[in-house]
């Protein structure tokens, strides 16, 4: 396996000829493909498929080497404020621009991405539990199948990204744009959404039990057989917000305001309404 794996690198890096830098990087870049391939291994996939999965996960090789010294001009410059190339590839794929990105499959674990650009990218079925995104744009990310427990999203760009069938327990989205955000079937226990935008935010099938909608303004999000056990509404304002078969009996909506349409569908899910405006 590590001649498939070294034969990777060389046709990822065929492009840019013999670089000052080539035998340093290919060799970093082959023992962390390595250690991918072997956890892969691990979890029980076949040969075939932690091959895949491991050069998935390498992203844009652009990126890594807008970070390095290429050019035989650069030959005799300084690394770069005299990082190691681990620092130096560590630091390419936090800061670069990731737009395309693959990382399904992938081990992240405690990651800090925060602040990084990662629009479109693909972390289906991926881990990265306790990992820190914030403030990062994930417009239109694929996170479907993964592990996220304790990750924070804070005041992400996550419009249109994709959660579907996740883990994510006790997840940070405070202040996030979850416009169009589809967390469906998925696992959201401790969760928290202060002051995130929810506007076409889909919950469906989900697990929102305990979670705060506290004062947020909600239009257009779909909470259909969600199960809403505990969960609170206080003081919210609900537009156009879909419960079809929600297990709304236990919510708490105390001085929410709401639409006619959004009453009658927690109505007929047998919702206690006491305190409730309807406008």
């Amino acid at each position: 396996m590590d001649d498939k794996l070294q034969n990777f690198l060389t046709n990822a890096f065929a492009p840019y000829g013999d670089f000052p830098a080539r035998t340093d990087v290919t060799r970093e870049l082959l023992a962390n493909l390595r250690d991918k391939f072997a956890d892969l291994k691990e979890q029980g996939m076949s040969d075939a498929e932690a091959y895949q999965a491991t050069i998935n996960s390498f992203g844009d090789v652009s990126e890594i080497m807008e970070q390095v010294p290429h050019a035989k001009a650069d030959a005799s410059a300084e690394p770069q404020g005299h990082k190691s190339i681990h620092q130096v590839i560590k630091d390419a794929m936090k800061m670069a621009k990731l737009s395309t990105s693959k990382f399904s499959s992938s081990e992240l674990k405690e990651s800090d991405l925060s602040g990084t650009d990662l629009e479109d990218a693909d972390f289906s079925f991926s881990s990265m539990a306790s990992s820190n995104l914030e403030r990062s744009n994930l417009s239109g990310a694929k996170f479907r199948a993964s592990e996220l427990r304790r990750s924070s999203f804070a005041g992400a760009d996550l419009t249109n990204a994709n959660f579907s069938a996740s883990d994510l327990s006790d997840v940070n989205f405070a202040g996030a744009n979850l416009t169009g955000t589809k967390f469906a079937g998925s696992a959201l226990k401790g969760a928290k959404f202060a002051d995130a935008n929810l506007t076409g935010t889909n919950f469906s099938h989900s697990d929102l039990t305990g979670v705060s909608f506290d004062h947020q303004t909600l239009e257009g999000t779909m909470f259909n057989s969600s199960s809403l056990k505990n969960a609170t509404f206080h003081g919210a304002i609900l537009h156009d917000v879909n419960f079809h078969h929600a297990d709304a009996k236990h919510t708490s909506f105390d001085g929410a305001t709401m639409d006619k349409v959004t009453y009658a569908l927690l109505k007929g899910a047998k919702a206690k309404l006491d305190g409730v405006t309807v406008a």
